[in-house]
């Protein structure tokens, strides 16, 4: 089924979306030097900013230990302007090369220095840690700084107009068209290749959202990737599992091997040229097994998006699943939750919609025929067996099926009619076995 098949859509009128582009750079021998210039300079003002305030709250800590009084306005601030205000008094002192980088390599220091510890206060990290010198980095710059020059070439302030490896065309058409601005952008090395990253906002005609009729449940797993079914029970999407991390294993385990043999990097001594060479390989082929992890996955979710009306999903505790340390690893590779964000945008960008089935919703145990749920479901039963109508059905396509019925108009409130739940629903996630609708266990996805 292809997109040519259906109807023109309807578009809304011209609304602002903000969009991730990445290039590839090609820069010379002195523009590499001074982007690392600009990479190393961020990475210093945000250890040094850092390091003030940890010195700071600590003799704080040590004078109240010893009965003193501390006031409030004796500890340093750590908002976005209290850390560019401490720079800029600092900066003469701790870095009297700062003005040979780009002002906004030092405002972004301040400011990812700030969400660090946003973060941590909110519970969501650990306390900010210094960065670590070594290959790779990146350096956020302002709007003003970057500037395309036609469609092969990005200027910025300091370094110059660098050689980019592919057409930026699309979004120099944009610009030149007052339909995109640009936000922010990126300049990052990974693996010794240099690449930059523009958050651009753009407008456009979001089409309008199409009503239900082609609908479509998928249920994600490790053994098939991507099981999809219609609420019928039609199976109209299977996608094995490349499990591109391990297929990759033999190779990485090599290239580590070779590497750990050289003088990598250590307290006062530097890394040798053949570590270098070695850890390059290393690099390579986790940028492999990254890159064709997000073609895969891009591939399947614009498809989808494009071809289907309602896409329904089940809301996964990924994060909790990762504490299981055999899983862990294929887990990760396997990237659900990266499946699920790009899901979210471009349903909105081609007129789907997104479900998100309760977390606590047990799809594998429902029998998709009759609605009877079983009791205990292990996750080596392959095969769901019903025991009131006898259905016996492939278990990723049974709660694939499951999954699609949520999806169908009054059945949730992505498409349209009714409540968060069915009553029914509800019945069924009061009535499931904890092994399959806790959070706290890895059952709760069918593997």
């Amino acid at each position: 089924m292809t997109r040519a098949e259906f109807e023109p859509t309807k578009t809304s009128s011209p609304t602002n979306v903000t969009q991730a582009l990445r290039y590839a750079l090609d820069p010379t021998p002195d523009q590499i030097n001074l982007l690392r210039s600009h990479i190393g300079a961020t990475r210093f003002a945000y250890n040094a900013l850092l390091g003030l305030v940890k010195v700071n709250w600590d003799e704080n800590r040590k004078k109240k230990e010893a009965g003193k009084d501390v006031a409030k306005q004796d500890y340093l601030g750590t908002s976005h302007f209290d850390l560019q205000k401490l720079w800029y008094e600092r900066r003469a002192e701790l870095a009297p090369w700062w003005g040979e980088n780009n002002s906004s390599t030092y405002n972004y220091a301040c400011l990812n220095l700030s969400k660090a510890f946003t973060n941590w206060r909110k519970g969501r990290s650990k306390f900010p840690t210094f960065k670590r010198r070594g290959s790779g980095g990146s350096v956020s710059l302002m709007p003003g700084a970057v500037k395309l020059v036609g469609t092969h070439h990005v200027r910025v302030s300091r370094i110059g107009e660098i050689k980019n490896y592919e057409s930026t065309r699309k979004m120099h058409r944009h610009l030149e068209r007052g339909t995109g601005r640009i936000l922010s952008a990126t300049v990052s090395e990974i693996n010794g290749k240099f690449f930059i990253s523009f958050a651009i906002e753009v407008a456009r005609c979001l089409p309008v959202t199409r009503s239900p009729e082609r609908i479509i449940g998928i249920d994600v797993g490790l053994s098939t990737l991507y099981t999809g079914a219609t609420p019928g029970g039609e199976q109209v999407l299977t996608v094995e599992n490349p499990r591109h991390l391990a297929t990759a294993a033999k190779e990485l385990t090599h290239a580590q091997r070779i590497a750990s043999r050289r003088q990598g990097p250590g307290p006062g001594r530097a890394p040798s040229k053949r570590w270098r060479k070695a850890n390059s390989r290393v690099q390579k082929i986790h940028a492999e097994v990254a890159n064709a992890r997000k073609n895969l996955i891009h591939e399947t979710t614009t498809n989808l998006a494009k071809n289907y009306d309602v896409i329904a999903i089940e809301d996964l505790n990924v994060t909790g699943m990762l504490k299981n340390r055999s899983l862990a690893k294929h887990i990760s590779d396997a990237a659900w939750g990266e499946f699920r964000r790009q899901l979210e945008y471009k349903t909105t960008w081609y007129g789907s919609t997104l479900v998100v089935a309760n977390r606590f919703y047990p799809s594998s145990k429902i029998c998709s025929r009759c609605g009877t749920v079983k009791a205990k479901l292990t996750l080596d039963e392959r095969v769901f067996h019903c025991e009131a109508c006898g259905l016996i059905i492939d278990r990723d396509l049974n709660a694939a099926t499951n999954l699609a019925k949520l999806g169908l108009p009054g059945t949730s409130s992505g498409t349209g009619r009714g409540g968060e739940v069915r009553p029914e629903h509800q019945i069924l996630d009061a009535t499931a076995h904890p092994d399959e609708a806790s959070t706290e266990t890895l059952t709760l996805v069918s593997a």
